[in-house]
């Protein structure tokens, strides 16, 4: 099963687990999910997420790495609370609906952070700093603080 957000193409594939979902950047394994859910949860999230960040970022960020970036944030969260779901019964009935804490939750940050540095390294953090509607000098910190905070474990 083949559908699409936006341009980009969304292949769903059955197996004995449930559902395999892949894009031309990711690759997810859906145990217990059926076709109609994913399509269902996916499309639903991806409007909620888009519509949040269009507001900052309407007209000033290229159209097509704007819907990549966001279905990008939405499957990295469909994905993690689908495991869940799948791997510890108190999350069993947990909502597979995009949730507004996300919105500033520091995965939210790296999805975009990465994207944008592969895509654009020399604009990335004014890209960022856009769709998040942070100040460019907060987002640095943020990206400072976060390198900071790994490299303690190199």
């Amino acid at each position: 099963m083949v559908f699409y957000i936006e341009k980009i193409k969304i292949e769903l594939s059955e197996n004995i687990h449930g559902i395999h979902l892949t894009t031309e950047f990711q690759n997810y394994p859906l145990p217990g999910q059926t076709i109609e859910e994913t399509i269902k949860t996916v499309t639903q999230n991806f409007k909620i997420v888009h519509d949040h960040f269009s507001k900052s970022a309407k007209d000033k960020i290229d159209a097509d790495d704007f819907n990549e970036v966001c279905l990008r944030i939405v499957l990295y969260y469909f994905y993690l609370h689908n495991s869940w779901r799948t791997t510890n019964s108190k999350f069993e009935k947990i909502d597979l609906t995009f949730q507004t804490k996300y919105y500033s939750h520091p995965n939210t940050y790296d999805i975009l952070i990465q994207f944008f540095k592969n895509r654009n390294p020399n604009e990335y953090i004014e890209k960022c700093s856009t769709i998040l509607d942070v100040t460019i000098e907060y987002l640095k910190k943020y990206e400072y603080d976060r390198d900071y905070f790994y490299n303690l474990f190199r």
